[in-house]
């Protein structure tokens, strides 16, 4: 028996591979044979399916096979699953598999169960690229390295303190995923097409089957919003974008003209005509990947701005830009990860990039607001006209500043003077650096605590996840242990 009825003649070959999901269904198939399980068990429970028949059901589901049959002539998975039941168990068994259930809320609950899985997998790649940044923190941290605005040298600051930048970036990365895990968690199982069912089933056990923490409440929304998905692409991008920021930095870090880092040579590769080139590929493959994140999302909101309730076939487009995305946000932590854990610092070059370029220059300005008196908009003139005498002599801020500071600060109506040991303590950057008093500043002396306090964070969010991983692992045992139980009725019966 055709599971799709009489109503309607068979559709076109056509018109069927352009409406099928199947290609697609894959990544969903396992999550929808349980919750098809989950649906059965809790059918003979409320008495609606006889329990012979329900376990001669559950047994064919609990053996079902996942894997999408090539060339197969089926709308979706969905329907591939219970067409196949009806083949081995005939129609007066099988076809109790949908009775109280549509695929509208079949298949919401498989994205949800499936995203499940993979907020889990994109957080765990959070932690192991924090991990990484905070492994070279404790090697290297101390070195100090040049601070940029407007890709211009700004000040001085250590290479922990650019890390614990891209560290807290990525944290809130995990946290808005972590809340996000407690929207997609809720069940739309029992909201049937779009209305509920007339079916005695109870919502919530079919739930904790499955591993839910609560129901999504109105049955309308539960088969028809997507907004969960949007948010899933929006952190995603997020997450995205903040990997693309590092990778921007490992490409330049790593070009000649900056010198600052080398990259391991399992994350570059090689020119097909230059001998002599080592290119960045990894970073600009994770660099390209937020955009095609950002288009994903984009496409989602698109395909889900003006659609009506209920539930509308246009949703399934959204599904294929989910996957894409949370995977290509995913991927690129991994690997960004592995790229920033082997890198090289080239401590030499840093020394030389940070020792007198003038990127000290607000410590002198500083110095005179708290030690002599002068408003700070004065002192930022006097060092001002300071640093750009020595960029047109070309000598040294700290030369200049000790030679000119008392013709330089009497033009501008309050002559000082600073003698050259104190000048040059200022404008050193590693004595600027630890003069530092604000919290969350780049004082080298708070760094290990930092890294520290940091590295209780992975701790917490890696706690977290192994938290998450046993609800899902104890829910499906449960529902497998339920299952098991009821199929043994199944010897009694063949």
């Amino acid at each position: 028996m055709d599971i799709r009825g009489p109503r309607l003649r068979k559709p076109s070959d056509e018109a069927l591979a352009f409406t099928s999901s199947m290609a697609d269904d894959g990544r969903i198939a396992r999550k929808v044979i349980l919750v098809n399980l989950a649906h059965m068990v809790a059918l003979v429970r409320a008495g609606e399916v006889d329990r012979k028949v329900g376990a001669r059901c559950a047994k064919f589901l609990a053996g079902a096979s996942a894997e999408i049959l090539p060339g197969a002539k089926a709308e979706d998975f969905h329907q591939q699953l219970e067409q196949a039941a009806v083949d081995a168990l005939g129609v007066e068994t099988a076809g109790f598999i949908n009775y109280g259930k549509s695929r509208n809320d079949q298949v919401a609950t498989a994205i949800r169960m499936e995203l499940r899985d993979s907020i889990i997998a994109l957080v765990s790649s959070v932690a192991g690229l924090q991990s990484a940044l905070l492994s070279q923190a404790r090697k290297h941290g101390a070195v100090l390295v040049p601070g940029y605005t407007h890709l211009q040298r700004a000040q001085p600051t250590t290479f922990a303190h650019h890390l614990f930048a891209h560290f807290d970036a990525f944290q809130r990365d995990a946290e808005r995923a972590l809340q996000l895990y407690t929207r997609v968690n809720l069940s739309p199982m029992g909201s049937a097409a779009m209305t509920g069912t007339s079916v005695k089933l109870d919502r919530r056990y079919v739930a904790g089957l499955l591993g839910f923490s609560g129901l999504v409440r109105n049955s309308m929304d539960a088969v028809s919003s997507r907004d969960f998905a949007v948010e899933a692409l929006s952190f995603a991008a997020i997450a995205a974008l903040d990997a693309s920021r590092l990778a921007e930095e490992l490409i330049l870090w790593s070009s000649a003209e900056f010198g600052f880092i080398e990259l391991d040579d399992s994350y570059a590769a090689s020119s097909s005509i230059m001998p002599q080139k080592k290119n960045a590929v990894t970073a600009e493959m994770a660099r390209a990947k937020a955009g095609s994140v950002i288009g994903g999302l984009v496409a989602a909101c698109a395909i889900l701005k003006a659609l009506p309730y209920s539930y509308n076939l246009d949703l399934q487009e959204i599904t294929p830009h989910l996957w894409r995305g949370i995977d290509d946000a995913t991927a690129s932590l991994s690997v960004l990860a592995g790229m920033v854990a082997s890198a090289s610092l080239m401590k030499g070059r840093l020394n030389s990039a940070v020792s007198g370029d003038g990127s000290t220059a607000v410590g002198l300005a500083n110095y005179l607001v708290s030690e002599r008196g002068i408003s700070f908009r004065q002192a930022h003139a006097m060092v001002g006209e300071l640093v750009r005498a020595s960029a047109e002599s070309g000598s040294p801020l700290q030369e200049v500043a000790v030679s000119r500071l008392a013709r330089v600060s009497a033009d501008l109506g309050k002559k000082v003077s600073v003698d050259r040991v104190t000048i040059e303590s200022l404008l050193d950057p590693q004595r600027f650096l630890e003069r530092i008093a604000t919290k969350g500043g780049a004082n080298p002396r708070s760094m290990l605590r930092e890294i520290r306090q940091r590295e209780a964070v992975i701790t917490s969010t890696r706690s977290s996840l192994s938290t998450l991983k046993a609800e899902l692992t104890a829910s499906e045992r449960r529902l497998r242990a339920t299952t098991d139980g009821l199929t043994r009725e199944v010897k009694s019966v063949d």
